[in-house]
């Protein structure tokens, strides 16, 4: 596996506070106090369950509310009704229990006050209930976003039969249309396939399973996914072994540079 895993696995949490200034600075299309939680799911042959948990933990003194919608794959969540509400009392940490139909992925989209604080963890379970796998999952919003015209890189990909397979996960953080582009590489820069048009509906989520054999990718280690888009989005990946113990997660790759120092300020 390549390193850049290593560093994808280090837990994440977000406060709700960074949102205000990054949305005043142009990075966000979503509101001040909204972030998207991407879930993930499904299930390997050997009964082996994919979910996602969220932690929600309030820093503030007084009870605050953290209000949800669930949007589902591939659906236009500027259509989505709001689901419900979770008071959070002080000082606290809440594990949010069924805020999702139960094996479905999608998206969350998240409001609330600045002294909330989110972590998601994306988990393997095994048929009898025990814990297989887990990995910090994706928060979506401000810096996060990769502005429209401007390309993602998800590095360190894999495609093995009884293995490693890689599912990709595209995110229009936009309240319009996005029109994307997948491109597939190997390690030497040789493109797998050709580049795949994509659109994505309003404020949506699209999964390709096994993403790489869409451009005949096989038997391969150390692929490469660039995708662009003409609106505010993002991509990750999860690459594990179905029914297995590994289970990582592949965010975007940050390029050197002055904007790398700048994001790392706002945190």
């Amino acid at each position: 596996m390549s390193r850049a895993f290593s560093r994808r696995l280090l837990p994440m949490h977000r406060s709700l506070l960074a949102l205000p200034v990054l949305a005043a600075l142009g990075a966000a299309p979503l509101a001040a106090g909204e972030l998207l939680v991407p879930l993930t799911a499904g299930t390997a042959a050997d009964g082996t369950t994919y979910g996602t948990r969220l932690w929600v933990t309030n820093s503030g003194g007084v009870v605050r509310r953290l209000t949800w919608t669930f949007i589902a794959a591939g659906t236009d969540g500027t259509r989505a009704e709001p689901a419900g509400s979770l008071p959070v009392n002080p000082g606290t940490t809440v594990l949010t229990r069924n805020l999702i139909p139960a094996g479905k992925n999608g998206l969350l989209l998240v409001s609330g006050a600045p002294q909330l604080h989110l972590t998601p963890r994306l988990e393997a379970t095994g048929r009898t209930g025990g814990l297989r796998a887990a990995a910090a999952g994706p928060l979506v919003g401000g810096a996060d976003l990769a502005p429209a015209g401007t390309t993602l890189h998800l590095h360190g990909l894999s495609q093995k039969t009884g293995g490693l397979i890689t599912d990709l996960y595209l995110v229009n953080a936009a309240r319009s249309p996005a029109s994307c582009t997948v491109t597939a590489l190997r390690d030497t820069g040789t493109r797998l396939g050709s580049p795949q048009p994509i659109t994505l509906h309003p404020l949506s989520l699209r999964v390709m399973e096994k993403a790489l054999t869409g451009f005949g990718g096989t038997n391969l280690d150390e692929a490469r996914f660039t995708i662009s888009c003409d609106q505010p989005f993002y991509a990750f990946a999860r690459v594990a072994k179905p029914g297995g113990a590994e289970l990582n997660v592949v965010t975007p790759a940050p390029a050197l540079g002055s904007a790398v120092d700048a994001a790392a300020r706002l945190f």
